[in-house]
């Protein structure tokens, strides 16, 4: 399950990159000042989707609620969308992809669990596969998660949905066939940086790293 990401690019930052790298369309529609590290389900993140043809890059809040009683669903399981028309037909219509710099993954430790920065070495930017909708004049998105790689694996049994530019523009524009058999854990040649995120540890998660190293 991804619970929280990081986005240190702006809407201008990835509107100029994508364009700089795509022969078709960006429209930019997306503001600035967005919250970029820790990002939670509830805040405003960056999405990117198919409009007619061309990609256009707007704002939608993380989680979906269908109503009060309902939970918030931040993540998607592939599994479930393959399986359930209500998210197989959203997947067909309604994909999007959210820009990020890093995702946070939590690995049990002890009785605790600790989380971890994600990021790939060699790109900066990347995309998170998702699917947004509108829901109670709402508009809001979520991650489609996959099984893990072999390096997430050893930190938990989820990862999202992992793309880089061009085959998530393909994954935008291609058919639901197509776009599906895209959506698996991210290839395992591909370096990741997995580090404990310090910046977001709570007092009890500092307090049993600092006992298990002194006990090392």
């Amino acid at each position: 399950m991804c619970s929280r990401f990081e986005n240190k690019e702006t809407g201008l930052s990835i509107f100029t990159k994508i364009e700089k790298g795509s022969e078709y369309k960006v429209i930019n529609n997306a503001p600035e000042n967005l919250k970029q590290i820790s990002i939670a389900p509830n805040d405003d993140i960056l999405i990117i989707k198919n409009s007619e043809g061309n990609l256009e890059m707007n704002k939608k809040t993380w989680g979906i609620k269908f109503d009060e009683k309902s939970p918030l669903i931040f993540n998607s399981r592939i599994e479930t969308i393959i399986s359930k028309n209500y998210w197989n037909n959203l997947f067909d219509k309604n994909r999007c992809l959210i820009p990020a710099t890093a995702f946070y993954e939590w690995k049990q430790t002890g009785n605790i669990k600790i989380p971890h920065r994600i990021a790939l070495q060699d790109y900066g930017l990347f995309f998170i596969a998702g699917l947004y909708i509108k829901v109670n004049n709402v508009f809001c998105a979520t991650i489609i998660t996959t099984e893990p790689n072999t390096t997430i694996a050893k930190i938990h049994n989820r990862m999202p949905v992992i793309m880089m530019q061009e085959e998530g523009i393909e994954f935008l524009l291609s058919g639901k066939e197509e776009a599906l058999s895209k959506c698996k854990p991210l290839d395992d040649r591909v370096k990741i940086d997995a580090e404990i995120a310090k910046d977001i540890l709570t007092a009890k998660q500092k307090e049993v790293l600092s006992k298990n190293k002194k006990e090392e």
